[in-house]
Order: structure tokens, then C-alpha cells, then sequence
């Protein structure tokens, strides 16, 4: 029996053993196939990185082959945008000279200061320099200015009239299928280990520090001017015709399909009324969206039957609207944007006693209505080479693929944001000089806390923040926060959609919205690669649409931007003009292209998504696919 024993341990161990060996090769060959596999996605990764850079390659000999020059010879451009901005500067000086608005002290000494040595050019004085510009100005123009190339202080304020899109950041076009893949719209770039990481180095691209700036040469007009600025044209009083009054669109009385709202080509909308022309808009203007009466039930019944259709429309005289319209004075606006008052700092342990609940004794004594926020509100301006502001995510910019943004956000506080669109409005800026954008947003959070903790921009558009259903926010817990935008005269902002159905709120000043349905999506360049920093938007300026046939202009820009300008022109749109006091729906998907009339203060707020839309206009199915037809 012992030996039995032995004999079947014998047998156990050696099993145990051949099984031992079985692990430890089964064990070697995963590690095999891990270091294989490791390397396999290192060559993949380098070849990802060897093919954008191809593709890079090959879009820049497409550039040059089609007579483009943007990246050549980077030391003329930037001597170039020296002398035009150096003239700039002389012919302006020299303007104020004739206007005598160097009286006081203040313009006597800069007046000085111009006759002193230049202190980039220690022994030329402004006489010389002029002769200089003269002489070179004379020189080839260059006007090329495209979104990859570098951006620096310069450049922000350079004289450039267009800039024209790089043809790596253009989707392709619809029925091209000969085109090279675009690396850049892979969702795959944007996921996992390939997604861009932001470098430190990448700042300088996305922001720029003003604080130890000189003062500009606007700001010395801007002090001579009126304090109580009005603009060349108030759109708030402009002069229009408005639709007949319905309370439910028409329909064709053969198949029954929607007989609103009217479009147009996008084309003869701009060439009725040029995006950049804000002097000279149509009198009357004639808008084709149908308006509503706040203050009617009946039509706001009506109103809410065209939401549920998911159709636009407009509401007006709105109170809360008018009544933050009186508000919303530029030193209220920056007392919440740019940190504490004087009365806060004068009391600052008491309100803070207050507002932490030590001081409970003096709770019920407080008036929350007539204080100030508990904190600043928050908001950024943006600055762009001209009045063209194309939105992206720069979290998701690669510098080294995508060149420099469009975009950069800078440290001025609203106060001087407010100075400048206020210049604006009173000289009326050239498109192609630089402009300001501030935006500003509260989180959907903000309308679950206590209402003494609200910011300014909640507590003075209750509709819009209440956490109960209403007409403007009719679906509370899909809000997704209020956002502002307080534009100045001429500002223009790219193409885009939201899902969500969006009611927007004009506060002070007007802003022209150029609406287009979303099967108009394959006409309108939108990228629509998830991940990717324009995902959701288009970089067509459609100013350029006019140029089409100015063969001198458009030499230096790509044949995709062409082809894409010309079928944008065919794209059906709706034009109408926002004013205070109003209050314009946006259905989910619909896309949106807005222009600045004046300086501005507007908000929206978002109520969910719809997925149906409308079998006439399309719903998120069409922006999703984009494909439109073949033409």
C-alpha cells in the first residue's frame, strides 16, 4: 500500500510539474507577443505622425501649385505688417494733428514724445521713418494671412484685409471622393493615447498678456470722445416691416408641408446687404420671421405651438429683458465682471460675516436684491487679426499640425473691453483692424443654489435661470447653463449649430442672425469630426462669398475654400435682425451666423435636444450625415 502511495504521488508531481513548464511558456509567450505588440503601436504611432506630416507636406505643394504663397518668405511678411502698421500709426497721428485734439497736458506730452527718438529705432525720428515707409510701402503687398500661420503681438495688430483658411482645416467636399483622407478628421487622433496633448510651450498661442502693454493708439481717441456714445446707425431704432401674424404656420394646401419660414440663397442675402456694410442696411428692413407679443397670452400660446414644431420665431417686449436693459450699464456690468467694489472692500468682514452665516443675528437684515454677487462673475475677452472670430476647442489645437489658432483670449478687464466697443461704434472699425469679443457663462449648478449666491446674470434674467418650466427655459433639468455675449460693431461668428433648442436673449444693442436649416449642412463646411477643435463649426467667412470674381483678391486662396464659398452661396438661409428686448428661438441643429450691428449684450440658455425636426428643414440625422447632394 505504500508503494501505491509513492507511486501515484510520483505521478501527481510530475503532472504538477508539466504543468509548471506549461505556465511558464504560456507566460513567455504573452510577454513575446506584449513586446511585439508595444512596438507594433510605436511604428503605428510614428507613422501617424510621419502620414499627418505628409499629408501637411502635400497640402502645402497643392498651396503652391495653385499659385499660393502663405508660408514663404514668414521675415517679409512680418517687416511688411511693420511698415503698414508703422504708416497706420503716422497717418493717424497726423489726423489728430489736423482735428487740434492735442490740447490738454496729456496729448501735449505724447505729442512730444513723438518728436523724441523712436525707441525701437534709437536715431530715427518719426520724419524719417516716414520717408522709410514711403519707400517700402511701395513694395509688393501682401495681403496672405491664413490660420496656420504664426500668430504673435504683431500679428494681432496687423493690417491684413483677409485671411483665408487653410485647406487642412476645410472638411472635404461632398462627392470628392478622390480626395486624400484628411488625417486631421479622424475621430481616432482625438481619443485614447493619440489625443493632442497641450504643451506649456502651446500658450503663447492661445493667450496674450496686455497688462504691461503701451497704451494703444485707440485708446487716445477713445478719451476724446463723447461719454454718452451713440452708434453711426441704431439698429435698436432702425426702421423695419414685419410678417402678418399667425398662430400656426402655413402649410401648402396639396401635400401639407410647412409653407415657413421664407428662405433665400445665402448669396442674394449678402448681396442685398454686405456682412461687412453696417452703415447702409435696407430701410425698411424686411424680416420674415414672425414676432410675437410677450405681453399677449394668446400669442404666447401661439408662440409656444411654433416651438413645439420646432420652427424659429421671435418674442418681444419682453420685461425682464427691458428692465435689465436699463440695468446693464457698463459700470454695472463691470463692477460683477472685474472683481470687488469699494463699498466691498470697505466692508469686507462684515459681508463676509454675513455671507458665511457667522453673523446670523443680521441675516434677515440683508436686501440680497440690492447686493453684489458673492463673487466676481467670470468672463474673457477675445481678440482676433479682424472681425472674424472662428470659434474652437484649443484644449484639442495642435500647433505643430494645425498652425496658430484664429483666436486668442487676452487679460483685459470688461471695463476696457467696454471702452473699446464704445470707440467702435463711434468711429465704425474696419473689418480688417483688430476686434474684441468678451464671453461669459454660468454654470447650470448656479440654479439649484441659494439665490443670494446667484451671479448677476441669473439674478437679472429669472426666466432663464428659474429651476420651474417657463416659456423661455421650458426644460430646467436639460439646462446646460446661461452664456453671454457682449459683442462690439462689426464682430462676426462663424457658422455653427447647437443641439440643444436655444432661446436667445437680446439685452442691449442688436446683432443680425443669419439662420439656415440643418439640411443645409453639405453647404456649409462644418466639421463635423467628433473630438476635432472646430467640431460643430465652419471657418467660411461668408464676405468672401462677394470676392468670388475678383480674381486679383482671391489668388492666395485655396481652391477648397473657393469651391466650398461657391456652394455656400446656394445654401438656403433666413436673415433677421435682433434687437433689445427680444428674444429669438433657435430649433436643435439649426445653424447660426452672427454679425455684430453695434455693441451688444446678449444671452441664451439651452432646453434639451430635439431629435425629430422637421421633414421640410431636417433634424440632427442630416447634420450628422452632411452629405447633402452630389453636386
Amino acid at each position: 500500500g505504500k508503494e501505491v502511495k509513492r507511486r501515484r504521488s510520483r505521478r501527481v508531481e510530475r503532472k504538477q510539474k508539466k504543468q509548471r513548464w506549461k505556465c511558464y511558456g504560456l507566460a513567455g509567450t504573452a510577454g513575446l507577443l506584449l513586446v511585439m505588440v508595444m512596438g507594433w503601436r510605436r511604428e503605428t504611432r510614428q507613422m501617424d505622425v510621419l502620414q499627418r506630416r505628409r499629408y501637411r507636406a502635400k497640402a502645402l505643394q497643392r498651396q503652391i501649385q495653385d499659385g499660393q504663397n502663405a508660408q514663404a518668405s514668414r521675415a517679409q511678411d512680418r517687416v511688411q505688417r511693420m511698415i503698414q502698421g508703422a504708416s497706420s500709426v503716422l497717418l493717424k497721428h497726423e489726423r489728430d494733428r489736423d482735428r487740434d485734439i492735442h490740447t490738454d497736458a496729456h496729448h501735449r506730452e505724447r505729442e512730444r514724445d513723438m518728436d523724441r527718438p523712436h525707441p525701437q529705432n534709437q536715431r530715427r525720428h518719426w520724419a524719417q521713418l516716414k520717408d522709410f515707409v514711403t519707400a517700402k510701402i511701395a513694395g509688393p503687398n501682401i495681403n496672405t494671412n491664413t490660420y496656420s500661420q504664426d500668430a504673435s503681438k504683431e500679428d494681432a495688430t496687423g493690417t491684413a484685409s483677409h485671411r483665408w483658411v487653410d485647406p487642412i482645416l476645410l472638411p472635404p467636399l461632398p462627392g470628392k471622393g478622390d480626395q486624400e483622407q484628411n488625417p486631421l478628421l479622424d475621430e481616432s487622433m482625438y481619443h485614447g493615447k493619440n489625443k493632442p496633448q497641450k504643451h506649456a510651450k502651446q500658450d503663447a498661442h492661445f493667450f496674450v498678456s496686455r497688462k504691461g502693454d503701451p497704451p494703444m493708439e485707440w485708446e487716445a481717441v477713445a478719451d476724446n470722445l463723447d461719454t454718452d456714445h451713440a452708434p453711426k446707425v441704431d439698429y435698436t431704432a432702425h426702421e423695419y416691416v414685419y410678417p402678418e401674424l399667425l398662430s400656426e404656420p402655413p402649410r401648402s394646401t396639396t401635400d401639407g408641408t410647412l409653407q415657413y419660414p421664407l428662405v433665400r440663397k445665402l448669396g442674394d442675402i449678402l448681396g442685398a446687404w454686405p456682412q461687412d456694410d453696417l452703415d447702409q442696411p435696407p430701410s425698411p428692413f424686411v424680416e420674415t420671421l414672425i414676432h410675437f407679443d410677450y405681453n399677449d397670452p394668446k400669442q404666447r400660446e401661439a408662440s409656444i405651438q411654433f416651438r413645439n414644431l420646432e420652427l424659429p420665431f421671435k418674442i418681444y417686449n419682453v420685461p425682464e429683458l427691458q428692465h435689465a436693459n436699463q440695468k446693464w450699464t457698463d459700470e454695472y456690468v463691470a463692477e460683477n465682471f472685474d472683481g470687488r467694489t469699494e463699498r466691498q472692500r470697505k466692508s469686507g468682514r462684515k459681508l463676509q460675516g454675513l455671507r458665511g452665516g457667522d453673523a446670523s443675528k443680521q441675516q434677515n437684515e440683508v436686501d440680497w436684491e440690492k447686493m453684489p454677487p458673492p463673487s466676481p462673475s467670470q468672463g474673457t475677452a477675445q481678440e482676433s487679426h479682424n472681425n472674424f472670430f472662428a470659434f474652437f476647442a484649443p484644449q484639442q489645437w495642435s500647433v505643430a499640425d494645425m498652425g496658430s489658432p484664429p483666436t486668442k483670449d487676452n487679460d483685459w478687464p470688461f471695463a476696457k473691453w467696454a471702452k473699446h466697443a464704445r470707440y467702435a461704434d463711434q468711429v465704425g472699425l474696419n473689418a480688417s483692424e483688430p476686434h474684441y469679443y468678451w464671453q461669459s457663462g454660468v454654470p447650470a449648478s448656479e440654479r439649484v443654489q441659494d439665490r443670494h449666491k446667484w451671479s448677476f446674470v441669473s439674478r437679472d434674467l429669472p426666466s432663464f435661470s428659474d429651476p420651474k418650466p417657463n416659456l423661455f427655459s421650458f426644460s430646467p433639468r436639460e439646462q446646460k447653463g446661461i452664456q453671454c455675449r457682449f459683442g462690439e460693431r462689426g464682430v462676426v461668428a462663424a457658422t455653427h449649430y447647437d443641439s440643444g433648442r436655444n432661446m436667445v436673449g437680446m439685452i442691449t444693442g442688436a446683432k443680425r442672425y443669419i439662420l439656415a436649416p440643418p439640411k443645409s449642412c453639405s453647404k456649409l463646411a462644418i466639421v463635423k469630426t467628433r473630438g476635432h477643435p472646430i467640431f460643430r463649426h465652419s471657418l467660411l467667412n461668408f464676405e468672401h462669398i462677394s470676392l468670388l470674381n475678383d480674381t486679383d483678391i482671391v489668388k492666395d486662396m485655396s481652391v477648397q475654400e473657393r469651391e466650398w464659398l461657391e456652394r455656400a452661396y446656394d445654401s438656403q438661409a433666413i436673415d433677421t435682425v435682433l434687437k433689445s428686448g427680444e428674444v429669438l428661438y433657435i430649433p436643435s441643429y439649426w445653424f447660426h451666423y452672427i454679425i455684430s450691428l453695434q455693441k451688444s449684450a446678449q444671452c441664451n440658455v439651452r432646453s434639451g435636444r430635439d431629435e425629430v425636426g422637421t421633414p421640410e428643414w431636417g433634424s440632427r440625422a442630416d447634420v450628422e450625415s452632411c452629405e447633402g447632394d452630389k453636386d
